[in-house]
C-alpha cells in the first residue's frame, strides 16, 4: 500500500501534464453533410508573441466517407485586418484505405495539425474560417470540423 500511494499520485501528475489550449471549438453541420455554404470560423486571441502555437484541425467523418482525402479552403484573418486564403488538402485515408483518425464505431475523427511552432506577430484577435472546397456541393458523411490553438511543446 505504500508503494501504491506514490505511484498513484505520480500518474496523476503526469497524466495533468500536456500542452496548454489556448482556443477550442467546433462546428456541427446538418445530417446531410458540409455544404460550400458551411463554413466554420473559429476567432481566437493570441496573447503572447513569444510563445509558439500548433493549430490542428479535428474532421469528423462516417467510417464509409467515400474518398481518401478531401480539400478545403483557409481563409486567416490577423488583427491588422490583413487576410489571407490557401487551398489544402486533408488525408483523411492511407494508401490502402485505412482511416488515420481514431474510429468509434461509424465515426471517425482525425487531428490534422495545420500550422506547427508558430510564433504570431502581434497579440490580439484572429480567425481562421474553414470552407469545404470538394467536387460536391455537399460533402455527406462529414459531421464536425474544431479548431484547437495550442501552445507548441
Amino acid at each position: 500500500m505504500q508503494k501504491l500511494l506514490p505511484a498513484l499520485l505520480f500518474l496523476t501528475l503526469l497524466s495533468a501534464c500536456g500542452p496548454t489550449v489556448i482556443y477550442e471549438q467546433t462546428k456541427d453541420f446538418p445530417a446531410g453533410g458540409w455544404a460550400y455554404a458551411d463554413s466554420a470560423r473559429f476567432e481566437f486571441n493570441v496573447p503572447d508573441t513569444e510563445q509558439a502555437y500548433d493549430m490542428v484541425l479535428t474532421l469528423t467523418h462516417a467510417d464509409n466517407f467515400p474518398t481518401q482525402n478531401t480539400y478545403v479552403k483557409l481563409h486567416t484573418g490577423f488583427p491588422s485586418g490583413k487576410r489571407t486564403s490557401e487551398q489544402v488538402s486533408l488525408q483523411l485515408a492511407g494508401d490502402f484505405g485505412v482511416w488515420l483518425g481514431d474510429c468509434s464505431g461509424a465515426v471517425c475523427a482525425l487531428e490534422i495539425t495545420i500550422l506547427r511552432n508558430a510564433k504570431f506577430a502581434k497579440t490580439g484577435g484572429y480567425s481562421l474560417t474553414v470552407e469545404q472546397s470538394g467536387r460536391e456541393e455537399i460533402l455527406s458523411g462529414i459531421s464536425r470540423v474544431g479548431l484547437a490553438v495550442v501552445e507548441a511543446e
